[in-house]
């Protein structure tokens, strides 16, 4: 009689995996790589639209990340830019609640689900690098009924170590950094219970920017916001108030942010010491730090009627350029080339060591500049996807 029942249970399993799926991650590579891409018009002087993605996917030389949801599986596809083709799926056998993918460096992606899982994925080979498990956070039980209902207890960002890119993961309540290269975890915060507030935290949100992760903790209406080394969670100072939230990590140890009053404030990121400051960079209604146009030696950002670049190391303007008033202010630029929006539907190229305008072009619905990198741009046209200009 047992053994019928266990045959039973074995047929009875075998018939529910194969109607839901095998439990696992797949990856299936589909055709060649082509990184890095250079397409037709890449380098050129003028604005040339060089190919469409996803709106919002990310984007790595020819291939478009993007989620994918299936009856019975969920996971990312890459689609190449050029002609729309799978370069490869990969695909989760649980269909487990996923986060968007984030974007490692130049070359990976991670794929995060809610139930603690990352994997990061070379995109141009199509290829699983490494799997971790995040362990379950204090808040486990209660932050998952919040994801079920509003899907916002998880943040995950990025940070740095030098070269080495390290991925912020705050998941119920709860802050683990991992080391992108191996998957695994460099450290947490809080590092044990005991170093939770007494009468619990009543909320704990996280963002890494460059070499430092700023943390905002309130407990029971007090707060006690630090900025952590990102190499080894050491602590390096505390601020007040949520002026940090959007701050942007400028290299050579520099952090920028946006005061209440529009100031562009620059600090050291070592000891939060405040190294310069623009007050009339006039930012009050453009408060958001992704908005600034960062390259080696200037950060550049949009007010209601001009473009303004900034050196990083003492603040001084490097130049000025006279623009109309627009709804996205957000500045590309990779210390080569810059773009801004000049108007609703018109996207305008400078120099970005002068700011003299290099080219205009007019698209057909209104645009939303989004990315730059590798000498290509992606500028959100419309709600229908991005156009990638080079």
């Amino acid at each position: 009689m047992r053994l019928i029942q266990i045959v039973s249970c074995a047929v009875v399993s075998i018939l529910l995996l194969g109607f839901v799926g095998w439990p696992g991650e797949t990856m299936t590579p589909m055709g060649d790589s082509s990184h890095p891409w250079r397409p037709a018009g890449w380098g050129t002087p003028g604005i040339d639209v060089v190919g469409r993605a996803p709106f919002a996917a990310e984007v790595y030389g020819d291939v478009a990340v993007r989620s994918r949801w299936g009856l019975r599986t969920a996971g990312l596809v890459g689609e190449r830019i050029t002609d729309g083709s799978t370069a490869w799926r990969y695909e989760n056998g649980w269909a487990d609640d996923s986060l968007d993918p984030v974007r490692v460096d130049d070359r990976r992606v991670a794929a995060v689900w809610r139930d603690g899982r990352v994997s990061l994925i070379d995109v141009p080979d199509g290829r699983i690098v490494w799997q971790a498990d995040l362990p379950p956070g204090p808040d486990h039980e209660a932050n998952r009924a919040y994801d079920e209902e509003w899907g916002a207890a998880w943040d995950i960002s990025m940070a740095t170590d030098g070269s080495v890119p390290l991925v912020v993961a705050l998941h119920e309540g709860r802050l683990d950094v991992l080391d992108g290269r191996t998957g695994a975890i460099r450290w947490s915060y809080p590092s044990d219970s005991s170093a939770s507030c007494a009468t619990g935290v009543s909320s704990l949100e996280a963002r890494g920017a460059g070499e430092t992760v700023l943390v905002f903790q309130d407990c029971a209406g007090e707060e006690s916001n630090v900025a952590l080394s990102a190499a080894d969670g050491r602590r390096l100072w505390g601020f007040d108030g949520g002026e940090l939230w959007h701050a942007r990590a400028l290299g050579a140890d520099r952090l920028a942010s946006v005061d209440a009053g529009g100031a562009l404030i620059v600090r050291r990121v070592q000891d939060g010491k405040i190294l310069w400051r623009a007050p009339s960079a006039g930012l009050k209604n453009n408060p958001y730090g992704e908005a600034m146009g960062v390259s080696d030696k200037l950060v550049t950002v949009r007010s209601e009627t001009e473009v303004t670049a900034y050196r990083i190391a003492d603040g001084e303007v490097a130049w000025r350029r006279t623009l109309g008033d627009v709804w996205s202010r957000t500045v590309l630029t990779d210390g080569v080339d810059t773009y801004v929006a000049e108007d609703a539907t018109t996207l305008v190229k400078l120099d970005a060591r002068t700011g003299r305008i290099v080219d205009r072009h007019r698209f057909e619905d209104h645009i939303t500049p989004q990315w730059i990198r590798d000498g290509l741009a992606g500028i959100g046209v419309g709600t229908g996807g991005d156009a990638v200009i080079g």
